[in-house]
């Protein structure tokens, strides 16, 4: 059986899990418009979902989670959030924040 969630279920889905503090309202709402572009019908799992997106506050929580990842010398940040677009998916958030894709 198939179930259509709004962007609301969507939120509250993570507070059912125990997973509110792994993203913020604004970093759920990205992910829903995000997963609703990209399959309407996908099923929600919101586990996976937590495995496989991070959220970041800034550029810098982000920069020094994967520092192993930012090539030596690059130290722009206009450079650096190019070099984590270029790597894998990034939501910059509407107050401030990163949602990213691990990789």
């Amino acid at each position: 059986m198939i179930s259509t969630i709004t962007e609301w279920d969507f939120i509250k889905a993570f507070d059912r899990m125990n997973r509110s503090a792994n993203f913020s309202v604004e970093g759920r709402k990205a992910l829903f418009d995000f997963f609703e572009e990209q399959d309407p019908a996908m099923e929600l799992d919101v586990i996976a979902i937590c495995c496989e997106f991070s959220e970041y506050d800034d550029l810098d929580e982000l920069k020094a989670d994967y520092s192993h990842s930012v090539p030596d010398g690059m130290e722009d940040d206009e450079d650096v959030l190019e070099h984590f677009q270029n790597e894998t998916l990034v939501f910059e958030l509407p107050l401030g924040g990163l949602v990213i894709q691990a990789f």
